[in-house]
This record gives C-alpha cells, structure tokens and sequence, in this order.
C-alpha cells in the first residue's frame, strides 16, 4: 500500500470515528420528556372549511375534543417531546369527525410527530398516516413547549378514506393535497431533564456528629470530600449534580450526583472506613442511595454496592417552582438514618474494641442532616 493510499485510509477512518463522535454526542444529549398535558389546536384553512361547507357536511368534537369555529382542539395527555427543539410525539384524547347526513367519519386517536413531520390517527377505525407537515417551529413555554406547524397537508390514503366513508364521488372527493390546516401543540412535562449543573449541599446533624465523635471518629477531620465533591465548611459537602429527571413540584423522579463523603475511624490497630458515592436522591420513594464501600477489607466486605441509605423528608413549602428560570429548588430537606445503614454504622465504627458507650449508637430515624438542591431543567 502507497504513503497516500495510506494517508487516504487513514483519513477515511478518522473521518468515520468523528461522525461517529458526534452521532454518539447528540444521542448523549437529546432529551425528551414524557408529557403530561398540552392541547393541540388545528385552525382549519378557510379553504377546507370552504370545501366541506359545499358538500354540506360538517365538523364536530368527538369526545373530549371540541369544534368551536374553524378551530379543533383536542388534549394532549401523552407522548415525549425535547423541548430544546420540539423533537419527539404528542398524543391527543377525543378527536373530530366530519359528518355528512347520515354518514360520519371519526378521526381519534391524533399523534402529531415532530421527528418525521407527520401526522397519524384513527380513521374510521382504521389507524393510519393522515398527513404531512410543514417542518415545525419550536418556542419554551416554562418546563415545556410549544410546536407550531404552518400546514398540515392530507395524504392520499386518508382522503380516500374519507371521501369513501361520506359517499363522495367525482369532484366532491377529497383530494391528496389538500391542506386541512396549521398544527398548534403545547405541552407540560411529567418529569423534566435534570442538567448537570450545581450541586446538592449536605450539611451535618450535630447530635449525630456528636455520636459518631462518642464513637472515636474526630469531628470534623474524619469527615472528608471524594472528588469531585467539596468540602465548603466543617461540617458541610457540596456534591455536583451529573444528572437526572424531576417532577416540577418534585413529587417525583431521581437526581443522582457525583463525588461523595468518607468517614474514616483512625486507631493504631484498625481504621475503619465507610465511603458513600454516587448519591441518587429518589424523591418519589422519598429516599437516597449511595454505593457504599466499607474499609478495611477484609475484616469488611469493601464494595457493597448500590444501597438505600436514608429517607428524606421534605418540610411544608420545602419546594420553591421557578417555570421561567426552569428551576426546582429544594431547602432544608431532612435525611434520616434507614435501620440497615444505622446498623452498618454501628458494626463499623464499634470497632475496635474496647465498644463505645451504648449512647453512641445510631438508630433509626436519626438525623445524618440537611440538604438544599437547585435543579437546573433543559
């Protein structure tokens, strides 16, 4: 093989490893959110309207869906839709038909999708692709968005299927091409997609310090940051939010972080250690986790996995809302001891002998601390 042969493969293949790059980052960073509300709106054109008026027909709600003058609106209640660029599906309940005389055709079941600029429903109890839109534009509407379409255009198999259901024939059909509207959807999300921004800010209960201090571990120096997590006081962790999705009223969802906090027992014959990492906040199970590792090992096991660790509760109006900024701040949530992580902490740090007074013990429902937290969502 020639220098330039190789210099050409060589291209080629650093070529396909940064499109491959760049497939696998936009992937990484495209995020739909599971929706939980919205309408959309069809203004139909007064062509359309001008067209079914002639035939003496009709357009009416069925369902939760409602015709008032040109305009069709029909709930959103389900679907998944970035609302950074509008990518994604929107579902709508009820739906509209067009009657004419004894005859009426159903269109239900709507799907706007945004990903292939289409639009799918139920017609006649026959699911299908009705039309085609022109590509969408996307504004922010707080957590969520709103998609706008200038023209939902008819498709041949579903104004044929019309046309078949209402009887029409000759130049009364339906014809493939017809714009039947614009396309308007907002949508609300159920849960938004955490950004990795900020941190989660852990500060220290006293009385429960004070137990861990009965049980030989120094106060605040055996207490140390696992980068990247910081330590911004004696008795404080700030640990980096990396991710994860949340409730607007963050009723639900998890935010995880990364770092964590050490807890070391230094004694001439053992110095027993308990790290805690990787701290996932589950807000729908009112919980936290960490991968804990329990040091030396042996005498302890080392890494003992994901486990639940606290429970957190939540104080009235502990949750502040800001759907302009996108932000969920959380203050003064209280975590508190779980039974196998009380009894964990008591096995470890009992030891060496001689056993610290009964005192020190942890039991369940003691407070490790408080944390305050400001999501920021896409």
């Amino acid at each position: 093989m020639t220098h330039a042969m190789q210099r050409t493969r060589w291209g080629w293949l650093a070529a396909l490893a940064g499109l491959a790059l760049l497939t696998a980052t936009a992937t990484a960073t495209a995020a739909q959110d599971p929706i939980a509300s919205g309408t959309t709106d069809l203004h139909m054109k007064k062509g359309f309207v001008r067209k079914i008026s002639n035939l003496g027909a009709t357009v009416q709600g069925v369902g939760v869906g409602t015709v008032t003058g040109n305009k069709i609106s029909l709930p959103v209640s389900g679907g998944s839709l970035d609302p950074t660029d509008g990518n994604g599906f929107l579902e709508a309940r009820g739906g509209f038909k067009f009657q004419l005389g004894q005859r009426g055709v159903p269109v239900t079941q709507l799907t706007v999708n945004t990903e292939n600029d289409a639009v799918y429903a139920t017609v006649a109890k026959a699911r299908m692709q009705i039309g085609v839109l022109t590509p969408p534009t996307t504004g922010r509407e707080g957590f969520g968005a709103n998609v706008k379409a200038v023209k939902l255009t008819l498709i041949e198999k579903a104004t044929q299927r019309i046309s078949n259901r209402l009887g029409l024939k000759g130049s009364k059909r339906l014809n493939a091409g017809r714009v039947l509207s614009n396309a308007y959807s907002t949508a609300q999300p159920k849960t938004v997609t955490v950004l990795p921004q900020g941190n989660l800010n852990l500060t220290g209960n006293a009385a429960t310090l004070a137990k861990f201090a009965a049980k030989g571990v120094k106060v605040p120096q055996g207490f140390t940051p696992i980068a990247p997590a910081t330590k911004p006081s004696e008795t404080s962790f700030a640990l980096p939010i990396s991710g994860g999705s949340l409730a607007p009223d963050a009723s639900a969802g998890k935010v995880s972080t990364t770092g964590g906090v050490q807890i070391l027992k230094e004694t001439e014959t053992l110095s027993p250690a308990v790290k805690l990492s990787n701290v996932s906040v589950d807000l729908a199970a009112k919980a936290t986790t960490a991968q804990l590792e329990i040091l030396p090992s042996p005498p302890f096991p080392g890494a003992a996995g994901q486990s639940s660790i606290v429970d957190v509760v939540l104080p009235a109006k502990a949750v502040v809302t800001n759907p302009v900024a996108r932000t969920i701040t959380i203050q003064g949530a209280e975590v508190r001891l779980q039974a196998a992580f009380a009894s964990t902490l008591n096995d470890v740090f009992n030891q060496p002998a001689p056993a610290p007074p009964s005192s020190s013990n942890f039991v369940v429902g003691d407070p490790l601390g408080t944390f305050s937290i400001t999501i920021q969502a896409q």
